[in-house]
């Protein structure tokens, strides 16, 4: 006669079971809808001081692209596309500059070399790395350069190469048509939609947004759900500074800016313009809660000091010493975004954990 099987094995075996089903269910359904994480960097400014020809930070922008193509190559990270908000270049911003603004590109393509090396070992169809103009892009300062120029220029070294389907779509209104492919640009990567937004449409240096453009976009091309839109000038200050055209400066412009973001379900807004890193929480009653990262730490010259913070409730992080950028995860719902700092002092990158935005949508 076999012995009895006791009442806590009965259980044990039961517990067992569902732990199995658990696992097999809950792997399954990940592997139906493919949420496997992937990543992708946020960085902007990497220009030169006026002091220097080059137009570009060579040295802090090649440092950052050598620990990019880590992360491009890493499995475990997966970084699958880089974004640059602007101010590649110091641009034709003076009397002093002696290059051109094509050599500049040249020298920030040349700093970069890591991160197309690394995409192109993927061998994938196009490069995976989408930038966007800043105001030093659009400067035409120097006597002997203008607008049409300058414009010129980025559409051959960069514009061209971005997707083309910017404005002006069928129904945009007729004071904002001027062709704009290359500058504005929407892009989807797996479930995701990335918008670029190029602020400098007007005659001067002001921040001009094509709003009607933007808000169709994102009715019309988000279908899943993360979408993550880019720029230049910050619609929100973090340090205490004089009048320097960010966005925060317009704030009629900016509330209409920020309610289309709101509108179209972008929960991040990323931008650099201001050198230093900056995190601010953005809260609105019955909304859910919206981030500006603003990555200003490519290799522009970094804010020193210690400034005063506009908003301390709502600056979660702020880094005004290390260069470095913003590395961003994507697993189904979840997003989790650090930035990556490099310490001089330790001579190693580094994450703070107050520079962590953590969210889930749905």
């Amino acid at each position: 006669m076999k012995p009895a099987k006791s009442r806590g094995n009965s259980v044990f075996g039961l517990l067992k079971g569902l732990l199995i089903l658990i696992v097999v269910l809950v792997g399954s359904s990940l592997s139906i809808a493919g949420e496997q994480p992937w990543s992708f960097v946020f960085l902007a400014d990497s220009r030169s001081s006026g002091k220097d020809s080059t137009g570009v930070n060579f040295r802090a922008l090649n440092l950052i692209a050598h620990e990019i193509s880590k992360d491009i190559k890493n499995p475990g990270i997966k970084c699958e596309l880089v974004l640059f908000g602007g101010d590649l270049i110091i641009g034709q911003s003076n009397e002093k500059i002696s290059r051109s603004n094509p050599a500049q590109f040249q020298e920030w393509k040349s700093a970069m070399k890591p991160v197309y090396e690394a995409f192109r070992s993927m061998k994938l169809p196009t490069i995976p790395l989408y930038v966007v103009r800043g105001n030093h892009e659009v400067y035409h300062r120097k006597a002997g350069s203008n607008a049409e120029g300058v414009l010129k220029d980025w559409l051959s070294e960069f514009g061209n190469d971005m997707p083309q389907n910017g404005p002006p779509p069928p129904d945009i209104s007729p004071g904002q048509t001027s062709p704009q492919k290359g500058l504005n640009y929407s892009l989807k990567h797996r479930d995701v939609l990335f918008v670029a937004v190029d602020q400098y449409l007007g005659p001067e240096y002001d921040p001009l947004i094509n709003e009607d453009w933007l808000e169709i976009t994102l009715r019309k091309e988000k279908t899943g759900p993360h979408v993550f839109v880019f720029a230049h000038a910050p619609a929100w200050p973090a340090f205490k500074t004089k009048n320097d055209r960010s966005l925060f400066n317009y704030p009629e412009s900016r509330d209409r800016f920020w309610k289309i973001l709101e509108r179209g379900g972008c929960r991040v807004y990323f931008t650099g313009h201001q050198h230093y890193t900056a995190v601010n929480l953005i809260r609105a009653e019955g909304k859910p809660d919206m981030w500006q990262i603003m990555s200003g730490s490519a290799g522009a010259p970094l804010t020193k000091g210690t400034p005063d913070l506009v908003s301390p409730e709502s600056t979660t992080y702020v880094n005004n010493t290390d260069y470095g950028y913003y590395l961003c995860e994507v697993a189904g719902d979840f997003v989790t975004m650090r930035f990556k700092r490099y310490s001089k002092a330790e001579k190693k990158w580094k994450s703070d954990e107050s520079s962590v935005v953590k969210y889930r949508v749905n």
